[in-house]
């Protein structure tokens, strides 16, 4: 690539990689010390969408995770059958339904979400100071960067058709999934 961030852009698409190994590692780290079944990433994701937005309808959901509405409709039917989301009719448009996490949802994302900080604090703690200060200062940076891509991959799929193309930053993150 050429330009004034060519060099660092080769760089880190040459290490993006690492991001996705390192959240995969910790899922696995996770599921050693969490015993439940598992669950596809689009219904992990779905389900933090619904937990930081609580009352959100179907479109709304896909439109935050760059998703078409049938896709996010199967994943709802999915977690409604599993009984991890109750779908209720609004009151204002009874053609649309809220979304609201059930208990079960609540206490599974609870104790992944502490086995998590667990299993990340005990490998933080491994690593000398340095590295544990380079890491927190680097997550600001990789978010902002995280918001530019989706940004962009929904711009790119609204001209293709594909989506909603909607994005809203820091609505998807590796970091935040897998219960």
């Amino acid at each position: 690539m050429t330009g004034p961030h060519g060099d660092d852009a080769a760089s880190l698409a040459r290490q993006l990689p690492v991001f996705g190994a390192v959240a995969r590692a910790a899922r696995r780290a996770v599921r050693r010390q969490v015993d439940v079944p598992r669950l596809a990433e689009a219904q992990v994701e779905v389900l933090r969408t619904v937990e930081a937005n609580p009352g959100v309808g179907i479109r709304s959901v896909a439109e935050r995770l760059q998703l078409v509405p049938n896709t996010v409709s199967t994943i709802v039917g999915e977690l409604v059958g599993a009984g991890l989301l109750v779908r209720e009719r609004d009151e204002a448009d009874r053609r649309a339904a809220r979304l609201r996490l059930t208990p079960a949802a609540v206490e599974r994302l609870a104790s992944w979400g502490a086995a998590r900080e667990e299993v990340l604090s005990a490998a933080l703690a491994r690593l000398d100071d340095a590295d544990r200060r380079a890491i927190g200062e680097a997550v600001p940076a990789v978010r902002r960067l995280l918001a530019v891509l989706e940004a962009t991959a929904g711009q790119d799929a609204s001209r293709r058709g594909t989506t909603t193309g909607q994005s809203v930053a820091g609505s998807r993150s590796t970091a935040d999934s897998t219960p």
